[in-house]
């Protein structure tokens, strides 16, 4: 009895065995095929990122010709260079002043309004165009 129990127990332990280890190699094939499109998705995608972002620089050379600022446009951080402080002009709109440094960090104000950087620059707009502005220290 003993010895049967025992032959059963080697003939199940080899048929599940066998049955996992055909399995794994199915799913091996699933997992090699499934990184295969996964690596082809991700290959298409980065192409079509890389062609965006070639078309957003075209894009951006083009605004810059025409706003006239003559450079390159500055995204969001321009505030934190002086030279982009010293792009500013009496009469501008709010547009052109956020193309150029970026958002104001803080605004206060309505008709006369003042737009807060974080380095200390500010620049006091008077019914939508600079009246005043104060390099960053």
């Amino acid at each position: 009895m003993k010895n049967k129990l025992m032959k059963s127990f080697l003939i199940s332990t080899l048929f599940v065995s066998g049955c996992s280890s055909t399995g794994t190699s199915q799913g091996l094939q699933t997992n090699s095929t499934q990184t295969a499109l996964e690596t082809g998705e991700l290959v298409s995608i980065e192409n079509e990122l890389q062609g965006l972002k070639n078309r957003i620089s075209k894009l951006e050379e083009r605004l810059s010709l025409i706003k006239g600022t003559g450079g390159p446009v500055t995204l969001n951080d321009g505030w934190k260079r002086i030279e982009s402080w010293r792009k500013l002009e009496a009469e501008m709109d709010y547009e052109s002043v956020e193309r150029i440094l970026g958002p104001a960090h803080r605004i206060d104000g309505g008709i006369a309004a003042n737009w807060y950087y974080e380095n200390g620059g500010r620049v006091t707009f008077y019914r939508g165009s600079v009246q005043r502005w104060k390099e960053p220290n």
